[in-house]
């Protein structure tokens, strides 16, 4: 299991059903999924939650989950020591 990493589902779910690429699921609990740091699909999937994590300013309060879910997709996938 060296090089998962620990990503919430609510925004790997949500890319997953605009039919984006997405990584391969390693392992999954109710509020995450493990998966490859090295999957050919990681660079599309930071591209897009860097997206939607810079969008505040112009998403409305319903979309609060899905950012937050975002900036801590952004947080996992761009830290240099994860599991």
């Amino acid at each position: 299991m060296h090089n998962l990493v620990r990503i919430p589902r609510a925004f790997l779910d949500d890319h997953a059903e605009r039919d984006l690429d997405t990584p391969k699921i390693w392992r999954s609990t109710r509020r995450h999924y493990w998966v490859h740091r090295k999957d050919p699909a990681i660079p599309e999937l930071l591209s897009d939650a860097e997206f939607y994590a810079d969008g505040v300013g112009w998403f409305d309060d319903r979309y609060f989950g899905l950012i937050s879910s975002a900036r801590a997709t952004v947080n996992a996938l761009t830290q240099e020591n994860a599991a």
